[in-house]
């Protein structure tokens, strides 16, 4: 009776789903987290568990690389789209800039126009 005990205790500590649930990691709000990838430049790709509330509501600083082999498919093509849409950003920066001055140019010539049509 004892070893029937034993062996159900040892077979369903080898269950695979209670392994896997031991393995994944948990972020610090206490859910799953899950497997997210790196869009940042450097690490573009690769791998990583992060806070399971990331993307709605507060999130927690839970983060761990996984060390799987990165892989580098389009890798390229991405930091060529990274990098043409920083520049993009840039000219879009300076056209606001531009607008702006525009706009104060327009507002100094009104107060001005009016100033001196009606005084």
């Amino acid at each position: 009776m004892a070893s029937t005990q034993t062996s159900r205790n040892a077979s369903s500590s080898r269950n695979p789903s209670s392994i896997m649930q031991r393995m994944i990691p948990h972020c610090y709000c206490g859910l799953v987290s899950p497997i997210r990838t790196s869009t940042v430049p450097a690490t573009l790709g690769k791998k990583f568990y992060g806070c399971a509330n990331y993307w709605n509501g507060p999130k927690c600083t839970s983060f761990q690389w996984i060390d799987l082999p990165q892989c580098d498919c389009g890798r390229d093509e991405l930091v060529q789209e990274v990098e043409w849409l920083e520049r993009q950003l840039e000219k879009t920066k300076a056209e606001e800039r531009r607008l702006r001055g525009m706009l104060w140019c327009t507002w100094v010539a009104i107060i001005c126009f009016v100033i001196v049509h009606f005084y």
